[in-house]
C-alpha cells in the first residue's frame, strides 16, 4: 500500500548493491528516490542493472525519481548536489547514506578490488582511499544535510557500517576503523540534533549477497561458500540485501519516531555482544 503523502528520500550508492535493493523497494512503497552515486556507470560494474535510465524507468513506475552524479568525499560537490535535490524535490524527509566499500582507487566507477595489504601496513594512500570512501562521505553528508533539517525541524538519517566496525579485522584494517568512525558519527550527530526531532541511526550489516560479492566469490574462504550455498539455517547463510531493507523500511517510517542514536546489526546472530 502506498503512503498518502509520498515522502522524498536521498539514498547514496545507490545503483547498486544495497542502495539500488534500497531504491526499488522504497519506491514500490511509496517513497520518492533521489539516486546519488560515484558516477553514472558504477551500476554496471558488477552486473547489477544496464544502465542509470533503466533504473529511473523502473523506478518511475511507481514515484518520482531522479540520478545525481556526486563525488561524496568534496563537501562543496556534496553540498551542491543535495541542494539541488532540495530544488527539485521541494522536501527531503529522510537520507539513507549507504555508499562506501572496502574499495580502493579512485575511479569514477568505485570498481577497484581489495587492498593488496589490508593490515596495518596498508599503503597509505589505500587507506585514504578506504577511510574517504565510507566515512568522509557520511560525514559529508551530514553536515550537507544538517542545516535542511534543521530548518524543518524534522528529519530522518540512517547511516550504513559493518560488523567489522565491532572487533578487531586483521585483514580489514582500513574498513573496519572507519566503520567504526561512522558508527560514533552517527551516535554523535543524533546527540547533537536531538533538539531539532532528527532522528540519526546506524544500520550494521553482516556479510550480504550483493553483486560485488557474488563477483569476489573465488576469493572466498570455504566457509563462506558453505554459507553461501550449504547452509541450512536461516540465520547462517549470507543475508539477501532485503532483509536490511526491512529495517530500513522500519527507520524511516512514523513508527520509530522515538529511536535516535541506536546501532542495529543486521547480521543472523553472528555477534551478540554491543558494538
Amino acid at each position: 500500500m502506498k503512503k498518502e503523502e509520498s515522502q522524498n528520500i536521498i539514498i547514496t550508492g545507490a545503483t547498486r548493491g544495497l542502495g539500488l535493493t534500497h531504491a526499488k523497494y522504497l519506491a514500490k512503497n511509496g517513497y520518492n528516490i533521489a539516486l546519488v552515486d560515484l558516477s553514472v556507470d558504477a551500476c554496471s560494474v558488477y552486473g547489477e542493472a544496464k544502465d542509470v535510465p533503466s533504473i529511473l524507468n523502473q523506478l518511475r513506475e511507481s514515484n518520482k525519481a531522479e540520478f545525481y552524479s556526486c563525488d561524496l568525499t568534496n563537501f562543496r560537490e556534496t553540498n551542491d548536489t543535495f541542494q539541488q535535490i532540495l530544488n527539485d524535490f521541494g522536501k527531503i524527509d529522510a537520507a539513507v547514506l549507504n555508499a562506501g566499500g572496502d574499495i580502493i582507487g579512485q575511479d569514477k566507477n568505485a570498481s577497484g578490488g581489495k587492498a593488496k595489504n589490508n593490515s596495518l601496513l596498508v599503503d597509505i594512500d589505500d587507506h585514504n582511499a578506504i577511510f574517504d570512501r565510507n566515512y568522509r562521505t557520511c560525514f559529508n553528508s551530514i553536515k550537507a544535510l544538517m542545516p535542511i533539517f534543521k530548518k524543518q525541524k524534522q528529519g530522518k538519517i540512517i547511516t550504513t557500517s559493518s560488523v567489522s566496525a565491532g572487533y578487531g579485522v586483521t585483514k580489514e584494517t582500513s574498513y573496519s576503523t572507519a566503520k567504526a568512525a561512522v558508527i560514533h558519527l552517527t551516535r554523535s550527530a543524533a546527540a547533537e540534533l536531538r533538539d531539532y526531532d532528527i532522528c540519526v541511526n546506524c544500520i550494521v550489516p553482516g556479510p550480504i549477497l550483493t553483486g560485488r560479492f557474488k563477483n569476489t566469490i573465488i576469493d572466498r574462504t570455504e566457509k563462506d561458500l558453505e554459507k553461501i550455498n550449504g547452509e541450512k539455517s536461516f540465520l547462517t547463510k549470507i543475508a539477501n540485501p532485503i532483509e536490511v531493507t526491512y529495517l530500513l523500511e522500519f527507520l524511516l517510517s512514523d513508527k520509530s519516531n522515538y529511536i535516535s542514536g541506536q546501532v542495529i546489526r543486521v547480521d543472523g546472530c553472528q555477534f551478540t555482544t554491543p558494538i
